[in-house]
């Protein structure tokens, strides 16, 4: 069994991408499967090393003009580019391809292409492209042209064999959005060496609390800038740092960055943008907890890779990692927008030491199960055996 793996791009760090690495490296030690990895755009020294493993086919480097500036590109021409850039990304799978999984949204033409080449496809959706209005975009507006993408999208998803999900609710928006089943299969986990396990006497020091993701509006870092704000304002010492990249919407990087400053809590919130290895580690390390208030994120693979250092979690209650979490036992499920009940939390995490262990502790032990071969690559390849099967 030969089987393309395609994911947009990898010239960025992120969960799906994480995914991919992991898949990958599950079906590179499987006997009778052949691996083809191939993206739009690659670049090693901006995506994990380990992707250095595999013989990777892409277009370029990174995305071109019309992709970075998309907002101000005439619709038409991007549409074009965009159709055309789908084509090369699907002349770079090899004819010989019985089964292409896709990853994530945004290359749906590829399915039109496979169909007419009687190739089997398996498309994992982390979440729906955002003109369907669902999850991170449910509180953008509608209009005619989403409408026209959505149509479209629903038509090629019939030719699609199988469609994957990483959490239940966007099982339920597939069904809603698409009129088709989906598998739910977890993401896993990576234990990292270089993390201590995490465990607290109480205060002795400046509290630090550590953020992760690439920065787009639904992170609501926002909400975390207002409560370092807060608990400063009541002579807690704390700090926030704030890791993820920077580049793929500027205008909200800038805003965060601006609005720490216009706060004047410069000195107590850094923003480290994409990180090396060693410095992940040594923040993950001098970090007290870890919070990750995404609103209508699909997963969250941050959290199980903060709860995996026994780092107590503050998880917000409309992530889909939330499936697995019990709240006050392995984690801390809050209201995303509500900054007194995670100041709330916070002071309690540093005033008892008995409560914060025994997050820790809990977090710790019932992470070791969660691992990527466990809960989604073994799931993934007997998906692509049953259709293997059915040729």
């Amino acid at each position: 069994m030969k089987v393309a793996i395609v994911i947009n791009e990898l010239n960025i760090k992120g969960g799906t991408h994480k995914q991919v690495l992991r898949l990958c490296q599950y079906l590179k030690k499987q006997e009778n499967v052949e691996l083809v990895l191939v993206t739009r755009y690659f670049d090693i020294d901006k995506t994990y090393a380990e992707f250095s493993q595999f013989d990777i086919k892409f277009i370029s480097k990174n995305a071109p003009e019309y992709i970075v500036k998309k907002r101000i590109f005439p619709d038409f021409k991007f549409h074009i580019a965009q159709a055309k850039s789908d084509k090369q990304l699907y002349e770079l799978i090899p004819e010989d391809v019985d089964i292409i999984n896709i990853h994530d949204c945004g290359m749906d033409r590829l399915v039109k292409y496979a169909k007419r080449d009687g190739k089997k496809v398996v498309w994992q959706i982390n979440d729906l492209p955002s003109y369907f209005n669902v999850g991170v975009a449910c509180k953008e507006s509608d209009n005619y042209k989403k409408k026209i993408k959505r149509f479209l999208t629903k038509i090629r998803t019939k030719d699609v064999d199988l469609i994957t999900v990483n959490v239940s609710k966007n099982a339920e928006r597939v069904v809603t959005c698409l009129g088709k089943d989906a598998r739910v299969f977890y993401c896993g986990v990576d234990r990292n060496d270089s993390l201590q396990k995490h465990s607290y006497e109480g205060i002795r020091h400046q509290f630090r609390l550590l953020s992760m993701g690439v920065f787009f509006p639904y992170r609501n870092y926002e909400t975390l800038v207002a409560v370092i704000k807060k608990l400063l304002q009541e002579n807690i010492d704390i700090r926030l740092d704030v890791m993820g990249n920077t580049e793929w919407d500027k205008a909200y990087s800038s805003k965060i960055v601006k609005l720490v400053a216009d706060s004047g809590l410069k000195d107590n919130i850094k923003i480290w943008g994409q990180t090396t290895d060693e410095t992940y580690s040594e923040l993950f390390n001098k970090a007290n907890a870890f919070a990750f208030v995404n609103i209508e994120q699909s997963w969250g693979l941050a959290v199980f890779e903060s709860m995996s250092a026994g780092l107590p979690t503050i998880v917000s209650n409309s992530v889909g990692a939330i499936e697995l979490l019990h709240h006050n036992r392995d984690a801390i499920i809050v209201d995303p927008k509500n900054v007194d009940e995670i100041c709330l939390v916070i002071k309690r995490l540093i005033a008892d030491s008995e409560y914060y262990n025994s997050i820790s502790n809990e977090a710790y032990r019932v992470v070791k199960e969660y691992t990527w071969d466990n809960l989604y690559s073994s799931k993934m390849l007997g998906a692509f055996k049953e259709l293997e099967n059915k040729r």
